[in-house]
């Protein structure tokens, strides 16, 4: 039909155009068959449009014979250039078509290489191709679809793995059907794959982000609880933090610590969230749940289900919507001191690495343990050497009144005896004897002094604000006692303060040159605070002598604190705290000691 239309349209002309020029517009033909159905079609186009200008435009018309050479060269010229220009147009056309399904597979690449969910992405990458080849829809499934009735299914593998097929309506044009079997195919195959590893590449890569943070929280929170351990926290504290710290790193869990009891209980110490009934604070040793696993075999245990289990234990955990638990043993010295336990409501078990991740918590809270349970011990013993001391210097006290300062009198009133009986004319004798007995009453008052600065029997009798009003009176330095809240308190402590307020109005009066001293003590919290200050020259040092040193040792060894302040020219402050017991009632609490063997 082309060629005819073309043989209609060069006629008119054939008057007004020299022989061969009609034939150009054969070769408009042949472009147009290159261009649109390939280089094939259009050399036989060629061929025909040829033999056709020769039929009825070369003399003599109607026939095929030639009659001149020239029209012989001339026919071979419009035929090469007619092949010559079906070969560039159809040349022409492959680069038009390699130009779509590169911008396809360009297309492609993009949405496929840069999305974040590649499942999210696929319908857009259809549409692509079915946009640029003409079809009327397509889909890709990441799965095998067979075809059917209306669709056409096109694998699409990896080697021997199919990725995922591509669909397309039935009814399309074999050629396009060949162009997506041989190109967009294999390319869409290919990205796919690419696409599918980058996936996996960019989930290892979030999974290693989310282990390294999940690193670091635990790093993190160790080091604050280690801190705390270091810092010579409380064990309330530190198994208080512990719980705190392991609740907000796992998550939605309840988090709680036990010791165990020689009675064949276990106490609960540390929740959180926190138990509000008293009669979940301690549980019995019995049944089937973490605690006596854990307690049986000293080592971690976890239950994913306490459907049939039995015990008081297992049936609170069935009344709270608990799923599973995992029990971390806490060891102190070598030997079971408690547990850390973790529990979820969550019908997934507790993650496998669950006690892995407890045993850091684990470990610090057995050093706060064992760090508490060495101060309490330590303090203890000093605390027992300091009331051994003053036993002893009570001891020598009550030696040197009762013997020496007794025997010493006795040999005072012998003297006066025998001054008294000699005649008048032994007045130098008697006046001998008088200077010896001054000398001797002198002495025994210097004896006195020395067994009161040992120990005061006056305390004994009346406690502080009798004593510390004697030392006001025998003090050089005007004292000012402010004893509004001093009560009786235990015998260590007393002489503590004793020892505190004596030797703070000594170095007050011979080397502050002070005109008066200010006596403070009261009782508040079961603790006594004490303040000395004086107006005198300051400047004092803390570390000459041994007398501020002897002070701090005896007070810190029960518990307390003592602090000076003695700026030169401003006085001196001297502040001290005793707590009326060496170690508080809780923190005992937690170091009952050994647990059940």
């Amino acid at each position: 039909m082309l060629i005819v239309v073309e043989t209609l349209l060069a006629y008119p002309l054939r008057q007004v155009m020299t022989p061969f020029y009609p034939g150009m517009i054969y070769i408009v033909g042949v472009l147009v068959a290159s261009t649109v159905w390939g280089m094939w079609l259009g050399l036989a186009t060629a061929v025909t449009s040829t033999v056709a200008f020769v039929f009825f435009y070369v003399q003599p018309v109607g026939g095929f014979a030639v009659s001149d050479m020239r029209q012989v060269v001339g026919l071979a010229l419009l035929l090469i250039v007619a092949v010559a220009t079906s070969a560039v147009a159809d040349l022409s056309r492959l680069r038009s078509v390699q130009a779509g399904e590169s911008d396809l597979t360009a297309e492609t690449a993009r949405l496929v290489l840069h999305a974040d969910d590649l499942p999210a992405v696929l319908p857009a990458v259809a549409q692509c191709i079915a946009r640029s080849l003409e079809l009327p829809d397509a889909a890709i499934h990441l799965a095998a679809v067979p075809g059917d009735g209306r669709h056409l299914a096109f694998p699409l593998c990896a080697g021997a793995a199919q990725l995922g097929t591509l669909v397309v309506p039935v009814g399309v044009p074999e050629r396009t059907v060949l162009r997506l079997r041989q190109r967009v195919v294999p390319s869409l195959a290919s990205l796919l794959h690419a696409g599918c590893e980058r996936a996996a590449v960019l989930d290892s890569l979030e999974a290693s982000r989310e282990h390294l943070r999940q690193l670091a929280a635990e790093q993190a929170a160790l080091g604050r609880v280690a801190n705390l351990v270091a810092h010579g926290g409380s064990p309330s504290q530190v198994l208080d933090a512990i719980t705190t710290e392991l609740s907000g790193l796992l998550g939605e869990y309840a988090t709680w610590l036990c010791r165990y009891e020689q009675d064949g209980t276990a106490i609960v110490v540390s929740t959180n969230p926190p138990f509000q009934r008293p009669d979940q604070m301690r549980w019995p040793l019995e049944g089937e749940n973490v605690l006596t696993m854990v307690w049986a075999t000293g080592r971690p245990a976890r239950m994913d289900s306490f459907e049939a289990a039995t015990g008081r234990a297992a049936a609170h955990a069935r009344e709270q919507g608990i799923r599973s638990a995992v029990g971390v043993p806490i060891v102190v010295d070598g030997r079971l001191w408690g547990m850390a336990g973790i529990a979820s409501a969550e019908s997934e078990p507790l993650p496998p690495d669950t006690e892995a991740r407890v045993a850091g918590f684990v470990d610090l809270a057995a050093t706060a343990v064992a760090n508490a349970a060495s101060r309490a011990e330590l303090a203890a013993s000093r605390a027992r050497l300091v009331a051994a001391t003053d036993q002893v210097r009570q001891r020598i006290e009550r030696n040197l009144h009762d013997s020496a300062l007794q025997h010493f009198l006795a040999v005072a009133m012998r003297l006066g005896t025998v001054q008294a009986s000699l005649p008048p004319e032994q007045e130098p004798a008697k006046a001998e004897l008088s200077g010896v007995l001054c000398d001797l009453n002198s002495a025994v008052n210097d004896l006195r002094e020395i067994s009161r600065g040992i120990h005061p029997t006056l305390l004994a009798a009346g406690g502080l604000p009798p004593v510390f009003k004697a030392l006001a009176r025998r003090s050089p330095v005007a004292v000012d006692l402010d004893l509004r809240t001093c009560p009786r308190l235990p015998p260590v402590v007393e002489t503590a303060a004793y020892h505190v307020v004596s030797e703070a109005l000594t170095n007050a009066a011979r080397h502050a040159h002070a005109s008066v001293v200010r006596v403070r003590a009261a009782t508040r919290d079961g603790i006594l605070h004490l303040s000395i200050r004086d107006d005198g020259v300051g400047g004092a040092d803390p570390h000459r002598g041994t007398g501020l040193t002897g002070l701090r040792d005896r007070v810190e060894a029960l518990g307390g604190h003592l602090t000076m302040t003695s700026p030169a020219g401003g006085g001196t402050l001297l502040m001290a705290t005793i707590p009326a017991a060496s170690a508080k009632p809780a923190d005992r609490d937690f170091l009952r000691w050994p647990p059940p063997a």
